[in-house]
């Protein structure tokens, strides 16, 4: 098996990455708070002690908003910062049957078994090595639908228990 991919790391790339992580973040973190907050509120409510309950609902309301403001602030420093804005680069993967191959200015080998976390956002997979190093292989950069079909199927099976 020989899957290409060709990804154009560029200003688009790093917001749809962005804004995949916040929406990965509130879904984590934030459910959690509201939730618990939740719990809180109802029984601030039942007790009819109403000033702490719309106490805590704006302290829950200001935390969102603040996580919002924070994940802009940090696109927009990335951005500013980030030399993929001006100069895009093209990074081409080439997926095998036990490692995938990683080529832009220099070229890399990563074994499957390297791989700790893969995830799937609305317009890229992530691949996370345990080293650290993230792999963002978008879903345009496939040659043909089929072999984004085909890339799909493998990733499934082979990163089954690395899916978060």
């Amino acid at each position: 098996m020989e899957i290409h991919n060709k990804t154009l790391y560029d200003k688009d790339l790093i917001m749809a990455y962005n804004n995949f992580y916040l929406t990965s973040y509130i879904k984590k973190n934030f459910l959690i708070i509201s939730g618990i907050s939740a719990v809180f509120i109802i029984y601030m409510m039942v007790i009819q002690e109403w000033l702490y309950a719309l106490l805590l609902f704006g302290i829950l309301l200001f935390y969102l908003l603040l996580t919002f403001f924070m994940q802009k602030l940090t696109t927009k420093r990335i951005l500013k910062r980030s030399p993929l804005v001006k100069e895009p680069v093209m990074q081409t993967y080439v997926f095998r049957d036990n490692e995938f191959e990683v080529a832009n200015v220099n070229s890399m080998v990563v074994p499957y078994s390297n791989i700790s976390k893969f995830k799937e956002g609305k317009k890229f997979y992530l691949l996370q090595s345990k080293d650290r190093k993230t792999y963002i292989v978008d879903y345009n950069g496939f040659a043909t639908q089929h072999d984004k079909e085909k890339f799909d199927i493998f990733a499934k099976e082979t990163f089954t228990k690395k899916r978060r």
